[in-house]
């Protein structure tokens, strides 16, 4: 039986293969890396942080057209 060379029958492979393998072109080759799934630890700090963006978010919405452009350009100053 023939060994095949390239990552998934090509000869260059960049990108995500469904939600864990990413492939790469490094300056040694080919890549290909395992993503682990990521852990959400929930505590303290991270809930309060939480909670002030879910208000700013409400805030946010809540704002007029006019407020927000207001708003808008006060950040684009910065």
């Amino acid at each position: 039986m023939a060994k095949l060379k390239g990552p998934l029958l090509s000869l260059t492979a960049r990108g995500s293969f469904g939600p864990r393998l990413t492939f790469s072109d490094r300056t040694s080759g080919q890549q290909v890396r395992y993503q682990r799934a990521q852990v959400d630890y929930e505590n303290d700090a991270r809930l309060q942080q939480r909670t002030r963006f879910f208000m700013a978010k409400e805030w946010w919405l809540d704002l007029t057209a006019a407020e927000k452009s207001e708003w808008e350009t006060i950040a684009a100053e910065k």
